[in-house]
C-alpha cells in the first residue's frame, strides 16, 4: 500500500483539548507529515480564531475536522485504536514506544481505519477511555520532566507514522470495528454475570483484563460473531435451566 494511502487511514483523535492554539498546532503537524483526519471529542472548537492562527497553512484540516461528544462515538467505526499515555501501571501495559507501535500499525492501516487517541492537556486519558483502546503507547522522555505538550506529542507520532510508511509492509486483514467489539463486550459481561462468573457490582477489574486480552487478539468480524454466538448459546442454556418446560 502506498504511504499516502496508509496515512489517510489514520485519524488523530484529541479528547477534550482545552486550548485552540494546541488544536491549530496539531493540524499543522499533521499536514507536515501527510495526515488528514482530525477528530475532536468534547473539546474546544477547531474553528476558533486562535486555532486558525497556529494552523498556518493547515486550515483545511480544521475545517474538515469531525466533532463528537464522546470517545466511544468517535471511534465506533474504527478497526484499531491506540491510546497515548505518559503514565504506567498494571492497567496500562504493555506500553509500546512510538516506533514499535508504528511497525504494528502500518500493516493494519492498509485495510482498517486506525485512531491515535490523545488525552486532554491536563488529565490525559482516563481508564474508561483507555478501555476502548487496543494498544497503549508512551513517548520516552526525561524522568525529570516527562509531560509533553499536546501538539508536540502529536508531532512525534505523526513523524514516526510518516517514516513507517516508507517501507514495503504486508497488508493486515480487516478487523472488527470498535462498535462491534463494544457490543460483544457488553453481551459477554451480561452473560458472565448470569452464570455467576462475575459479580454485578464487582465486574470492572475482570472485564478490564478480558478487554485487554481480546483487544490484543485483533479480531475480525467473523471472530466476533463466533464469540457472540457462544454467549447467545450460553444465554439459551441458562433460560432452559430456569424454565425446563
Amino acid at each position: 500500500m502506498a504511504g499516502k494511502e496508509a496515512l489517510q487511514a489514520v485519524s488523530i483523535v484529541l479528547v477534550s483539548p482545552r486550548y485552540p492554539e494546541n488544536v491549530g498546532s496539531v493540524a499543522r503537524a499533521m499536514k507536515n507529515m501527510g495526515l488528514e483526519r482530525l477528530v475532536i471529542v468534547d473539546g474546544c472548537s477547531p474553528l476558533h480564531a486562535h486555532a486558525y492562527k497556529l494552523a498556518s497553512g493547515a486550515e483545511d484540516l480544521l475545517e474538515r475536522a469531525e466533532e463528537f461528544p464522546t470517545l466511544k462515538e468517535a471511534v465506533a467505526e474504527m478497526g484499531f485504536v491506540v491510546g497515548m499515555t505518559s503514565r504506567g501501571g498494571k492497567e496500562r501495559c504493555p506500553l509500546l514506544s512510538p516506533k514499535t507501535a508504528v511497525k504494528k500499525l502500518i500493516p493494519l492501516a492498509a485495510r482498517n481505519r486506525v485512531a491515535m487517541v490523545f488525552g486532554s492537556e491536563k488529565e490525559g486519558l482516563t481508564n474508561p477511555e483507555l478501555s476502548l483502546c487496543n494498544m497503549y503507547v508512551r513517548i520516552p522522555s526525561s524522568d525529570d520532566f516527562p509531560s509533553l505538550n499536546l501538539a508536540h506529542a502529536v508531532a512525534v507520532i505523526c513523524y514516526e507514522l510518516f517514516l513507517g510508511t516508507n517501507g514495503d509492509e504486508k497488508e493486515g486483514e480487516p478487523l472488527a470495528a470498535v462498535e462491534q467489539m463494544e457490543a460483544m463486550y457488553a453481551h459477554m459481561e451480561r452473560t458472565l454475570v448470569d452464570i455467576d462468573f462475575l459479580e454485578a457490582n464487582r465486574s470492572k477489574r475482570i472485564m478490564w483484563v478480558l478487554r485487554k486480552l481480546l483487544g490484543r487478539s485483533q479480531m475480525n468480524e467473523r471472530e466476533v460473531q463466533i464469540l457472540q454466538g457462544i454467549w447467545s448459546q450460553v444465554d439459551r442454556q441458562i433460560r432452559k435451566k430456569q424454565d425446563p418446560r
